[in-house]
């Protein structure tokens, strides 16, 4: 899918063609009727390609979908992340682990505007949330997924193999107070609800 942007003042107005007619990419922010629109080029940008595409689709179709919150900040959190989410993909379901966009100081307004709504989404759409809630303290935007996951309803699993035991204990209440040592004891989990394709 191709994205294009119009010389206006909005650096997060981003669109994509459906059938002749220009669409906005962030619904959630310009709603999803077509836009009469001029002067218009095309995003050529690798990063914000890629990230604009997992916002139109966060998940693989057909299968169940689990976002993968948790910290993305070093070396052994994003080990951790893709050793989880590998783990899932192996089982049949669908991850969407937001490490996978990267965001740097030089990114631009509509690449960190994607992840923003691309996150958003994906909680929005999934069917599971997993929290990698390794660390003495909670990372805060793992822990702000949680919420918006338990708001909308979704089934949270706690991940924490680190050894100190220690979670919120409010937390703790939006995931049912249980907290697995490793991802293939929340496998086990999901298999016992049938979800196994």
């Amino acid at each position: 899918m191709k994205f294009y942007k119009c010389n206006d003042n909005d650096p997060l107005y981003a669109f994509y063609q459906k059938d002749g007619l220009y669409y906005p990419v962030f619904v959630e922010k310009y709603g999803t009727k077509p836009v009469d629109i001029n002067n218009v080029y095309e995003i050529s940008d690798e990063e914000t390609v890629l990230a604009l595409t997992k916002y139109m689709q966060p998940y693989e179709i057909g299968k169940p979908k689990i976002y993968m919150a948790g910290p993305l900040f070093n070396e052994g959190d994003t080990y951790t992340n893709k050793l989880n989410s590998d783990a899932l993909r192996a089982k049949g379901f669908t991850t969407f682990l937001p490490q996978e966009v990267i965001i740097t100081e030089k990114s631009s307004e509509l690449l960190i505007a994607a992840c923003v709504y691309m996150d958003l989404k994906a909680i929005y759409t999934c069917d599971y949330l997993i929290a990698n809630c390794n660390g003495l303290e909670m990372d805060s935007g793992t822990a702000a997924e949680i919420g918006i996951a338990y708001a909308l309803n979704k089934k949270i699993y706690l991940y924490k193999s680190d050894v100190r035991r220690y979670l919120n204990n409010f937390i703790l209440g939006l995931a049912d107070n249980m907290v697995y040592q490793t991802i293939q004891e929340i496998i086990e989990q999901l298999e016992k609800q049938n979800i196994r394709l």
